[in-house]
């Protein structure tokens, strides 16, 4: 059912079923700790994750796919909270400045459960992020950082998946949430063929 419901979506909006409008681009990453790389070029999205609207609140996006020594990694971010129980929920917000980007759920990550967090710069359109990570307790500590290109038109569309673009060292988690991830996915992905 959740698969036909992410298909309709995708199909009625001939785009993603969540994050439709956004900003396509790459960025040069600085890997400060695992499992980022020391240095990438990186794709990137900055997107609306509702599409409410110019000037609404709304769920902001951040992709990122990052190259790693086993395989890209797709690292998506939604604007949260930032604290131990908040950075679970999604928070509507009106500028860029106002948000902090979170991975929602967690991935599993040399047996520890671990969330990703991005901060923006004070821009109305961010042109750097500082990425952390926490594990249980949200207690944040900065492993990377993204300086955002202008924006290019000549960079191809990236169907960000992160399903289906993960190392083999990183999991996503819990498992029963990464079964209901999957299937929204893979709805989207069926919507957006069939518009």
């Amino acid at each position: 059912m959740l698969t036909t419901v992410f298909r309709l979506l995708a199909k009625a909006r001939h785009a993603r079923a969540l994050h439709p409008r956004g900003v396509q681009t790459t960025g040069e990453l600085r890997g400060f700790a695992a499992p980022f790389p020391r240095q990438a070029t990186v794709a990137v999205r900055l997107s609306n994750g509702a599409g409410t609207g110019r000037g609404l609140p709304d769920v902001l996006g951040l992709a990122l796919r990052v190259p790693t020594e086993s395989g890209d990694w797709d690292l998506l971010l939604s604007s949260t909270g930032t604290g131990r129980w908040t950075r679970l929920l999604p928070k509507f917000v009106r500028r860029w400045r106002d948000a902090r980007l979170s991975t929602i759920a967690p991935y599993r990550y040399r047996g520890e459960l671990v969330w990703f967090m991005a901060v923006p710069d004070d821009g109305e359109l961010p042109k750097r992020f500082a990425v952390h990570i926490s594990g249980k307790d949200a207690g944040w500590r900065r492993v990377a950082e993204v300086a955002v290109n202008p924006g290019n038109g000549t960079v191809a569309p990236e169907a960000f998946d992160p399903v289906l673009t993960l190392p083999p060292e990183l999991e996503l988690a819990p498992r029963w949430l990464a079964v209901v991830r999957a299937k929204a996915y893979e709805g989207s992905r069926r919507g957006r063929l069939e518009s």
